[in-house]
């Protein structure tokens, strides 16, 4: 039987305060390999905590979170640290590219606390650009590139790890309706190869692009949780 890739079963996150502040209340969430999920939902409804257990950044107060077979509240930080670099990728709204760096160097950072040779981080970072189009940029800085360009720059450094799972949150909101369109044309293409991806947006038009869909607020799934 296939293991999911992301298991998530009555998460609660609470933050200190009088009462206490529950920014979750009980989420359920399984993510298969192969999927394509968007969580959608408006500010404050708990989609950047969630994010933040989904990325192993935090731990639920109660409940259970499991990222590629690992629970995620037995670890240590040591531990969680080498499961979101072995295991996740990240996509972020502002794309968080190194400006002295070229395209090729930003994405090969992604593997260097791997222990991965410098001649072989090139070669896969390479190919990650080649594989989200950009293989004709591989010299080029950030400040060189448009802003879909380096959307693309940052999502091959998501990929260059090959992770279980690819997280983007809110990967269009920096970018035109023309780039943004062609951003999630290419998440398109990136699940049909087989990547599993999970999409944070509050757009309810973005969100349409994938496959499943998941709504949150107030801290609960309201439709869409199951597989």
């Amino acid at each position: 039987m296939t293991r999911p890739v992301l298991e998530i079963t009555e998460a609660v996150r609470e933050y200190p305060g009088v009462p206490p502040v529950r920014a979750l209340d009980g989420v359920d969430l399984t993510v298969m390999p192969g999927e394509w999920l968007a969580i959608v939902g408006p500010s404050g409804s708990g989609k950047s905590t969630l994010l933040n257990l989904m990325g192993a950044l935090d731990k639920p107060t109660s409940g259970s979170v499991r990222i590629d077979g690992h629970e995620v509240g037995k670890l240590n930080d040591e531990k969680l640290s080498a499961l979101r670099g072995r295991s996740l990728g990240f996509v972020f709204q502002s794309f968080h590219l190194l400006q002295s760096l070229s395209a090729l160097d930003n994405v090969g950072t992604a593997l260097m606390y791997r222990g991965i040779p410098a001649a072989e981080r090139r070669r896969r970072a390479e190919s990650a650009l080649t594989r989200v189009g950009l293989g004709h940029r591989l010299g080029h800085r950030p400040s060189q590139l448009s802003g879909g360009e380096s959307q693309r720059v940052a999502i091959a450094r998501a990929l260059v790890g090959d992770p279980a799972l690819v997280l983007a949150d809110e990967p269009t909101g920096n970018l035109d309706s023309r780039n943004g369109e062609e951003i999630m044309r290419l998440f398109g293409e990136l699940h049909a190869d087989g990547a599993t991806l999970v999409l944070i947006t509050h757009d309810d038009e973005i969100a349409r692009a994938a496959p499943r869909r998941v709504h949150i607020r107030d801290g609960r799934i309201v439709q869409g949780a199951l597989v």
